[in-house]
C-alpha cells in the first residue's frame, strides 16, 4: 500500500466600461469568479520538484482515541463534523466526531453473507447528504451511508464486468459515478449513471500509455474527482505521473517528473517492494486536490521508519494541474483533508493512537 499559478478567468472583455454602484460586482461575485477554471487543452508538460516552491513542514497534534482497532486496509473521509473511518478488523465502519475524535458508532463485518463486505471500500459523494457509499467488491455494489450511521439497504449495482477488482470510485453526485477499473493491458476510467431501474456505463479514458508496459499493474494509482470543477485526476503510483482530465471538453493535461522509469517484469515483479513508490493517497476537495508522495520503495520506508524518520509528503493542486504547495508531515500513514477546516488528516498504522491533525497554512 501515492501547477504555475491558478488562473482565475478565461474570457475577458477588451472593452472597459464605466459601471454606476447598482451595476457593480459583488465581492461574492467576484470570489466565485475567481474559482472558475479555464478550459484545459491538450498537452504534457515536465515539471520539476522547484515548481513547488520551498517545502513548508508540519508538526501534528496527536489524537487519543477511547477505542483500539487494527489499522489493516483502512481508508477515512471527513466530513465536516465527522470522520468515517474504514478497517478490516472485528467493526469495518467506525464513525468519530471531530475535533474531538470521540467514537460515535462502530459497525460492520467482513465476510462474504448476507449484509457483510468482503474487501470493502469507502467512497466519497458529493452534492449529497450522505456520509458517502460504501463499496463491496464482492458483490460489485454500493450502499449509502446514513447520517445516522446506518447503512441504506438499497444497493446501486455496478457492471460487475471484473471480479476482485477493487475498483476506486468517485460519486459526483448519488446517480453519477466515475470509477477506475482494469481492462486489457492496463486501466481505465468509466462514466456510471443510474436513470430509475437502469443503468448506463462507458469508458472515457485509457490510464495506460506505454507499450513498454502492457499490464494492470504498471498503472495502479490514485483516483479523484470534482463535480462542480468537471474534472478528473489520477496519479499514478509506480510514475511520477498525474493526469487530469477536462469532463466537458474531454480534454487532458498530462504531467510528468523527472524520475527513473518502472522496472519492466511481471505483475509480481511490479508490485515488489523494491519498485519505487510515487503516489499512494488521494483527497479530491472543493478547490484543490492533494496526493501523497512517497518517492521511495516500500523497504525504504520501513528502513526510515525503524530509524525514527516517519516523514511524509503532500503535494497540493489546483485542478487544472497546476502546482500550489508542498508539505512535509513528521508522521507516515494515509490521509484525507478536510478543506472547509483547512485540516489534514493522517491516520499511522504505527502508532497505537493513531489519529494526527495538520492545520493547513493559508494561500
Amino acid at each position: 500500500m501515492i501547477l504555475s499559478i491558478l488562473i482565475v478567468s478565461c474570457n475577458q472583455s477588451n472593452t472597459k466600461k464605466t459601471e454606476n454602484p447598482a451595476q457593480q460586482t459583488s465581492v461574492a461575485e467576484v470570489k466565485q469568479k475567481e474559482k472558475i477554471l479555464p478550459p484545459l487543452i491538450n498537452v504534457e508538460v515536465n515539471l520539476t520538484e522547484n515548481d513547488f516552491g520551498d517545502i513548508i513542514e508540519l508538526k501534528g497534534t496527536q489524537h487519543i482515541v477511547n477505542n483500539i482497532f487494527r489499522l489493516s486496509d483502512f481508508e477515512m473521509i471527513a466530513n465536516d463534523s465527522i470522520l468515517t473511518f474504514k478497517t478490516i478488523d472485528k467493526d469495518i465502519l467506525l464513525f468519530y466526531s471531530l475535533p474531538d475524535f470521540k467514537l460515535k458508532k462502530a459497525f460492520g463485518k467482513q465476510g462474504r453473507g448476507p449484509g457483510e463486505y468482503a474487501f470493502p471500500s469507502l467512497v466519497k459523494v458529493e452534492n449529497s447528504n450522505k456520509l458517502g457509499y460504501i463499496y463491496n467488491d464482492l458483490t460489485d455494489e454500493l450502499n449509502a451511508i446514513e447520517n445516522s450511521y446506518t447503512i441504506n439497504k438499497k444497493a446501486i449495482k455496478l457492471n460487475n464486468s471484473r471480479k476482485y477488482n477493487r475498483k476506486q470510485i468517485h460519486g459526483l453526485s448519488p446517480n453519477h459515478l466515475l470509477y477506475v477499473e482494469n481492462i486489457k493491458r492496463g486501466k481505465a476510467v468509466f462514466d456510471f449513471k443510474v436513470d430509475g431501474d437502469s443503468s448506463t456505463t462507458k469508458q472515457i479514458y485509457n490510464l495506460a500509455f506505454s507499450n513498454d508496459y502492457k499490464s494492470w499493474a504498471a498503472y495502479i494509482g490514485n483516483f479523484g474527482a470534482n463535480a462542480s470543477k468537471k474534472r478528473f485526476v489520477y496519479a499514478y503510483k509506480y510514475f511520477k505521473r498525474l493526469v487530469f482530465h477536462d469532463l466537458e471538453n474531454n480534454t487532458s493535461k498530462i504531467i510528468n517528473f523527472d524520475v527513473e522509469n518502472l522496472k519492466k517484469g511481471s505483475d509480481i515483479d511490479i508490485l515488489a517492494p523494491t519498485n519505487t513508490t510515487y503516489y499512494f493517497g488521494i483527497s479530491a476537495q472543493k478547490n484543490y486536490v492533494y496526493v501523497l508522495y512517497s518517492g521511495r520503495t516500500p523497504i525504504q520506508v520501513r528502513k526510515d521508519y525503524n530509524n525514527g524518520k516517519k516523514h511524509t509528503f503532500i503535494e497540493q493542486f489546483d485542478w487544472n494541474g497546476n502546482p500550489i504547495r508542498k508539505f512535509k508531515l513528521d508522521q507516515g500513514g494515509l490521509f484525507c483533508v478536510n478543506e472547509a477546516e483547512n485540516t489534514i488528516f493522517i491516520a499511522s498504522n504505527l502508532e497505537e493512537n493513531p489519529f494526527y491533525t495538520y492545520k493547513l497554512p493559508k494561500l
